[in-house]
């Protein structure tokens, strides 16, 4: 791996991580609570929603939340 990649990645995963603690926030109000904490700690982050858990890596939690948040208000 070059260094301009290793560059690339890090940046990406800075910007995926910020991107899930946003989303996190965001979907507090659809009864969504996500362990932020536990994405750096086991490399997967827990998700609480409607009274089920999940737990996925990075990419997979960011399209969850992502989808929670665009399906706010529908009955999912």
């Amino acid at each position: 791996m070059t260094s301009d990649t290793r560059t690339l990645t890090q940046t990406f995963d800075r910007w995926l991580t910020q991107q899930i603690e946003e989303l996190s926030v965001d979907t507090l109000k659809e009864d969504t609570v996500t362990c932020t904490a536990c994405g750096k700690v086991t490399g997967e982050y827990i998700i609480e929603y409607r009274g089920q858990t999940f737990r996925y890596p990075a990419g997979k939690a960011y399209a969850f939340l992502m989808f929670i948040a665009q399906s706010e208000g529908s009955s999912l």
